[in-house]
C-alpha cells in the first residue's frame, strides 16, 4: 500500500498485490519510483523484460514531504497495519532512479547496453526501450508508444552504430578541418577470431578542392 498527499489532500492509497513474491524468512529488494504522477515498484530489480513489477498513475503530484511531512515505513496512514518482519537499509534519493540504476542498486552491476551504455534514461523516461535502445520510453508504456526520447546526444554517431542491428543509426567519423587530420587517418580494431565474418568497408568524402581525398581500407 502506497499513501500519498497532493494538493488537494490525502488521496485512496495505491494497491499493489505481489502474488507470492514476498516469502515468509527471505529478504526482498523493494523499490519504489515516482516521478510526478506516475510511481512504479520493483522487486529484487526489474522483471525479464526490464519493465517494473506494477506500474501505476497517481491522482497527482505528490506533495513534497521536506517542506511540512513525514515519511511512514511499515504502517498505514493512520499509524496501524503494523509491518510485522524486519526492514533495512532504507535508501532516499532526490531525483527518480531508471530502472537501469534500480537494477545497478540492487545487484551492483549497471546493465550493458548495445550503444553508448553510458547513458542514461531521464527519469520521465526511466526504462531503455527494448527495440531501439537509443530511446526511453516511460514504465507502463507499450512498446510501440510515441513518447518516446533519446538516451544519446541527437548529434552523436559513435562507433558502437556499426553492429547495434539499427537500421536508423549510423557511424560517423570525426570531420578533418585540414590535411593534418586526414595523415592521421582512422583506425577501426575488429576481433575476428570467434567465427567467420563478411567484412565490407565504404569511405565518402565531401568535395574539397584544395586537396585530394583518398580512402584505403586495409584487413589482416
Amino acid at each position: 500500500m502506497f499513501y500519498y498527499r497532493t494538493v488537494n489532500g490525502l488521496q485512496p492509497p495505491i494497491k499493489v498485490m505481489t502474488l507470492g513474491r514476498i516469502l515468509v524468512k527471505k529478504w526482498i529488494h523493494l523499490s519504489v519510483q515516482v516521478h510526478h504522477s506516475r510511481i512504479s515498484f520493483f522487486l529484487n530489480g526489474w522483471e525479464d523484460d526490464n519493465t517494473a513489477f506494477d506500474s501505476r498513475t497517481l491522482m497527482g503530484t505528490v506533495i513534497d514531504t521536506d517542506d511540512d511531512g513525514t515519511l511512514q515505513i511499515g504502517q498505514s496512514f493512520t499509524g496501524l497495519e503494523q509491518f510485522v518482519g524486519r526492514m533495512q537499509d532504507f535508501r532516499f534519493y532526490s531525483v527518480a532512479l531508471t530502472n537501469r540504476d534500480i537494477l545497478e542498486v540492487f545487484s551492483g552491476k549497471f546493465p550493458h547496453l548495445h550503444t553508448q551504455s553510458e547513458c542514461r534514461c531521464p527519469g520521465s523516461h526511466p526504462r531503455v526501450h527494448p527495440l531501439i535502445q537509443r530511446y526511453c520510453i516511460p514504465n507502463g508504456a507499450d512498446d510501440t508508444t510515441n513518447d518516446r526520447v533519446l538516451r544519446l546526444d541527437a548529434e552523436a554517431h559513435p562507433l558502437h552504430y556499426i553492429n547495434d542491428n539499427d537500421i536508423g543509426t549510423t557511424w560517423i567519423s570525426s570531420v578533418f578541418a585540414n590535411t593534418a587530420g586526414l595523415d592521421r587517418g582512422v583506425s577501426i580494431t575488429i576481433d575476428l577470431q570467434n567465427g567467420q565474418y563478411q567484412v565490407m568497408g565504404r569511405c565518402r568524402f565531401c568535395a574539397n578542392v584544395h586537396f585530394v581525398s583518398t580512402c584505403v581500407l586495409s584487413f589482416t
